[in-house]
């Protein structure tokens, strides 16, 4: 979308871009002078009220999303001051009243984004939410000045950045079992393609500790369309590590704490990523909604879907990235197992491909015929007929102990909420990626060989899949923290909140008391329609393959509510990150998210206790048994349970009305 008013030209004919329609206020001043206007008398030579799109806008399935705007304006005069009126955003303003502004760049000039320096207003006119803000344009001429709501990072970035790291391991490709075992194991695959023909990637990382002569099948007809590149290697004695980020477009600080996490793991020298590398498989999606990111929404797809809401039965057709991720979820939940001794059942599951698809205890060379499915015509499968083969699941049965009696409420919950009626935001799906209820009722008949019951059976702490984390952003509630599931069992539960613990053991910005594992938030109902959090990835995670360590991961576009202490690193010679200074929240940078990114890997570590360079011995836990019992006690006093011993943690909380 292109405007023109007068010299200056406002654009957002560009990956992301969001504009809808620009009105100028007022004339402008004679352009031929210098512009001697101050911020501080806020008089400017320019003033535009403009509107961003809806999600979906001029179709059917346009909706109230309306949070995200990033557009440029060029032909300005250096030294000028522009006042902008945003006249139809979602009502934010909890987020501005915290301290929140729109981002800006000029190219060429000032590339890097910042934070504009003037706080915002904000006033409800009509019942519409109008931002304005100002901003003095830098002496640059013939530069376009940029304005985001956040710090953007496109569909275009993200395929720039896997290209760069195709090329700097392009030797991956030729890598076998001869191959020096700590050498980085790097693949870049097509796993489908959206609505909008875009790709969605899957990354695998690793070392060539247990790597095999054979690839990964192409176990789903739906996946893998590109027939003219292998699939990556088979790895035997290794669980995986699942990250995906980007299922709401509008949610870049998941993309950098997914760059910190990607760059962390991939660095050579580093032992704490060596060892990473060695222990896990890492399959990673950089953009689960690149549809909407390219699109310019803040959180839907092309369909005005939520994406978060149909993990429970996907589509392959309508929802091909989420039908994607619980694919390979389910894959990797059975194929990296661990396997009992002496067992000897094969265990069949009817992926929809040509062959039943066996995981058989005795060999680790299982193939699958190859199908013929095209990238043309891989989003044009009809649903609801997906030809799932009819067979069995088989295994040597196991009892998985997990409530079914949905009773309890909270297990650790937001006891700061600092909230202000008057800046209440507005429930239209843009407080997180789980605060709202756009959830898409299931009826399990897209995918019934993801929803097996007989998956659960395959127990936590022998599942192929180590964690899963989805990565959001979010708007309402400050920090970065988690939303995990509750699970009946005590030792379940304080392994679940052991790893975001030691998460804020390695970053200062992690907010362990933010966190939320209630029961309550995996199937609250919305007031307004009644729809429920129970199609979202961690959730339905939980309830298909049954894993402990199912995470939603939130960062809030502005700060923190708090600073952790972090305890030095021991062995490291001085080569870990210092520990930060104490002080208060920091606005957040692209630097703080990766940051996070990076704490989540080492986390990973600190649960094995296998961290080289481990922060915990010089915590005030002084091991990993120490932070342990340190959850314990924490999970056991919000429950109002005793502190002490171990026996099982009985629920006191009232059942949900």
């Amino acid at each position: 979308m292109e405007f023109r008013s007068g010299n200056l030209l406002f654009t957002s004919k560009f990956d992301s871009g969001n504009l809808a329609n620009v009105e100028r206020v007022c004339k402008d001043e004679d352009e031929g002078g210098g512009g001697k206007s101050s911020c501080i008398d806020l008089k400017p030579d320019y003033e535009y009220n403009v509107w961003t799109k809806p999600d979906c806008a001029g179709t059917e399935y346009e909706n109230g999303n309306r949070s995200w705007f990033y557009f440029g304006i060029r032909g300005w005069a250096p030294n000028r001051l522009i006042k902008i009126n945003i006249m139809n955003l979602n009502r934010q303003g909890k987020l501005y009243s915290q301290g929140h502004t729109p981002f800006v760049k000029t190219i060429p000039g000032k590339p890097k984004w910042e934070r504009l320096r003037d706080r915002p207003s904000f006033e409800m006119v009509d019942g519409q939410f109008i931002l304005s803000f100002i901003y003095r344009f830098p002496e640059f001429k013939g530069s376009t000045t940029y304005f985001a709501f956040c710090f953007p990072w496109s569909y275009t970035e993200s395929q720039n950045q896997m290209s760069e790291l195709d090329n700097r391991f392009e030797k991956c490709k030729t890598f076998d079992t001869s191959t020096p075992v700590n050498s980085i194991y790097y693949h870049r695959e097509l796993v489908c393609l959206t609505l909008d023909k875009l790709r969605v990637d899957l990354l695998t990382i690793t070392s060539c500790h247990g790597i095999t002569k054979d690839t990964e099948p192409r176990f789903d007809k739906h996946l893998f369309p590109d027939q003219r590149n292998p699939r990556c290697k088979r790895f035997k004695g290794k669980k995986v590590y699942f990250l995906s980020s980007r299922v709401h477009p509008g949610e870049t600080p998941g993309s950098f704490v997914y760059n910190g996490f990607l760059e962390f793991i991939l660095r050579e020298k580093d032992p704490r990523a060596i060892q990473l590398r060695k222990q896990y498989v890492f399959k990673l999606i950089p953009m689960l909604n690149p549809d909407g990111v390219m699109r310019g929404h803040y959180r839907t797809d092309p369909r005005g879907v939520n994406l978060n809401r149909v993990y429970l039965d996907p589509s392959p057709a309508l929802h091909p990235s989420i039908y994607a991720a619980k694919s390979l979820l389910v894959y990797h939940h059975i194929y990296n197992r661990n396997i009992s001794e002496g067992e000897t059942e094969t265990f069949q599951i009817g992926f929809p491909t040509s062959e039943n698809l066996e995981f058989s205890p005795q060999s680790t060379s299982r193939t699958v015929v190859p199908n013929s499915a095209s990238c043309d015509d891989i989003s044009d499968t009809e649903t609801g007929a997906n030809a799932v083969v009819n067979s069995e699941l088989r295994l040597q049965l196991s009892e998985l102990t997990m409530s079914e009696d949905y009773r309890g409420d909270s297990a650790f919950t937001d006891k700061l909420s600092d909230s202000d009626p008057n800046l209440e935001t507005e429930h239209l799906g843009n407080e997180g990626s789980e605060d709202e209820g756009d959830y898409v009722p299931s009826s399990n008949i897209n995918a019934p060989h993801l929803v097996n019951p007989k998956l659960l059976t395959i127990l936590p702490s022998d599942s192929g899949i180590a964690f899963y984390v989805d990565l959001h952003g979010h708007a309402s509630k400050r920090g970065a923290f988690i939303y995990g599931n509750y699970v009946e069992n005590e030792e379940m539960q304080v392994d679940n909140m052991l790893y975001t613990k030691l998460i804020s053991l390695n970053t200062a910005h992690f907010d362990f008391t933010g966190c939320n594992f209630s029961e309550r938030n995996m199937y609250s109902k919305d007031k307004r329609d009644g729809m429920s959090k129970e199609g979202s990835g961690r959730v339905s995670t939980l309830k298909a393959i049954g894993i402990i360590h199912s995470y939603t991961l939130e960062c809030n576009y502005n700060t923190g509510r708090m600073v952790n202490p972090v305890p030095p690193a021991q062995n490291d010679d001085g080569r870990a990150t210092p520990p930060p200074l104490a002080g208060f929240p920091p606005k957040y940078t692209q630097a703080h998210y990766e940051e996070i990114g990076k704490a989540l890997a080492i986390a990973a570590l600190d649960m094995t206790d296998s961290n080289p360079w481990s922060r915990i011995g010089s915590s005030e836990h002084c091991s990993l048994q120490g932070v342990r019992e340190s959850v314990r006690r924490f999970l056991r006093s919000l429950r109002g349970g005793p502190r002490g011993g171990k026996n099982g943690l009985s629920r006191i909380m009232n059942r949900i009305g």
